[in-house]
C-alpha cells in the first residue's frame, strides 16, 4: 500500500518538484556509493565512514545508540576513552553523541545500509532503555579478513595479482591510522604511495614507511600469485580474473592451515577502481568464490562483498600496489640494474615475500605464491 501511495504522491508533484526529487535521490546514492568506497578502502578521514565502520564490524551497534557511541569512542578515540572511566577533561574531547547519531541515522535512514533489527527500528527509544547489560558486557564484531589487491605486468611476461590481507576488522583502522600518522610528517606527506612513480630519493622514506608496516605485521598476511603470459591460451583480462579468483581461495586456505585464522569468518575484498574488471567479471567471480567457498569450507567462509575504490585515499590499496609493483620489476624486468631494483628487492627483503614456484590446477602453467 505505501508504495502504491509514493506513486500517487510522485504523480501528484509538479515538473519541478520532480526534478528536485530526482537530483535527491540521485544526491543519496552519490554519498551512498562514496561512503562504501571509503569503507572498503579503509579511508576513515570521515565521520560518516568511521560511523559505518563501527555499524559493520559490531552487529550491535545498529541496535543502540549507546552501545555505537561507546564503540566509536573505543575504536577511533582510545587515547580519551577508558571503560573504568572517563577523566572529565576528556569528555570535552569525545566525539559528541548526536553527531554520532546523527551520521547513524543518515546511514541507516536514508542509505539503507547496516540496518538496525525490525523490532528496534519501531521501538528505538524503548529498546535503548534495556541495552545496559549488552554494553556492559560487550558487544562482539564480526570476524571479518579485509583483503586489498592491485594487478600489474599485462605488458610484461608475467601476469600479477598481488594482495594485502588484514587479519581482523579492526585491524584496519590500527594499520591505515598507523600509515597516516607517519606520513603527515614524511617527505611524502603529499604522495600516493605508488612503486612507479618512486624516485632515487626515495630509498630513504621507503625505509621509513616500511618500519610502519613491520611494526603492525602481526595483523597482515601478504600474498600474490603470477602466470606466464606467453604460456597461456587466456587473454590478459582472463588470466586477471583468474589470478584474483586463485589467490583469494588459495590464499584463504592458507590462513586456515597455517592457523593464522580461525572459522567462521566472512572476507571482505577491495580491488583498486583503476583495474581492468568490470562489474560484470567481479559479480560472476564473487559467485565463483562463494561457489568454491560452499563447497569446501561447507558455509564457514563466506565472501562478503567485492568493491572497488580509488587507491588515492586507500593507504592498504596502495600497500598492494607496492608489493606488486616491487614483484613485477622482480620478475618482468629485463633491463639493466638500477635504483629501482634495489627498492623491489628491499620491499621483497623486508616483508619477507618468499617466492615459490608452484604448479596451480586451472591457470595453465607454473605459477608463483608467495606468502
Amino acid at each position: 500500500m505505501s508504495d502504491t501511495n509514493d506513486v500517487q504522491g510522485e504523480e501528484e508533484l509538479s515538473e519541478e518538484e520532480l526534478q528536485k526529487l530526482e537530483a535527491k535521490k540521485l544526491k543519496i546514492e552519490k554519498e551512498k556509493k562514496e561512503l562504501l568506497a571509503s569503507l572498503a578502502g579503509g579511508n576513515f578521514s570521515g565521520q560518516c565512514t568511521r560511523v559505518a565502520a563501527v555499524l559493520n564490524l559490531y552487529p550491535d551497534s545498529r541496535n543502540s545508540d549507546v552501545t555505537l557511541t561507546v564503540k566509536y569512542w573505543e575504536m577511533f578515540q582510545p587515547e580519551l576513552y577508558n571503560e573504568s572511566g572517563i577523566l572529565p577533561k576528556n569528555l570535552f574531547k569525545l566525539e559528541r553523541m548526536h553527531y554520532i547519531v546523527r551520521a547513524r541515522a543518515k546511514i541507516q535512514n536514508e542509505y539503507g545500509l547496516f540496518q538496525a533489527d525490525e523490532g528496534v527500528r519501531r521501538h528505538r527509544r524503548q529498546r535503548e532503555e534495556n541495552m545496559q547489560e549488552a554494553v556492559i558486557s560487550d558487544s562482539s564484531p564480526r570476524k571479518t579478513i579485509n583483503v586489498f589487491a592491485d594487478e600489474t605486468g599485462k605488458n610484461g611476461i608475467f601476469v600479477i595479482v598481488a594482495s594485502v590481507w588484514v587479519l581482523t576488522g579492526r585491524a584496519v583502522f590500527t594499520v591505515s591510522k598507523a600509515i597516516n600518522d607517519w606520513k603527515v610528517t614524511s617527505v611524502w606527506a603529499n604522495r600516493e604511495v605508488h612503486f612507479a612513480k618512486f624516485g632515487k630519493r626515495d630509498i630513504e622514506p621507503l625505509q621509513e614507511y616500511l618500519n610502519v608496516i613491520l611494526a603492525n605485521r602481526e595483523f597482515l598476511s601478504f600474498k600474490a600469485i603470477a602466470v606466464n603470459k606467453s604460456s597461456s591460451s587466456r587473454s590478459v583480462e582472463e588470466i586477471v580474473q583468474k589470478l584474483h579468483e586463485h589467490m583469494i581461495i588459495r590464499g584463504t586456505d592458507h590462513e586456515i592451515h597455517s592457523k593464522r585464522i580461525d572459522l567462521p569468518r566472512e572476507i571482505e575484498m577491495t580491488l583498486d577502481d583503476e583495474q581492468s574488471l568490470d562489474s560484470f567479471v567481479l559479480s560472476e567471480m564473487s559467485r565463483r568464490i562463494s561457489t568454491d567457498y560452499q563447497r569446501t569450507h561447507d558455509g564457514q567462509i563466506k565472501l562478503c562483498d567485492i568493491q572497488t575504490t580509488s587507491s588515492k585515499n586507500s593507504p592498504l590499496v596502495q600497500l598492494s600496489d607496492l608489493i606488486a609493483g616491487a614483484i613485477n620489476r622482480h620478475m618482468n624486468h629485463q633491463g639493466d640494474r638500477n635504483y629501482k631494483d634495489d627498492m623491489a628487492d628491499l620491499i621483497i627483503q623486508s616483508l619477507d615475500l618468499t617466492l615459490n614456484p608452484e604448479q596451480l590446477d586451472g591457470l595453465d602453467s607454473a605459477a608463483l605464491f608467495t606468502v
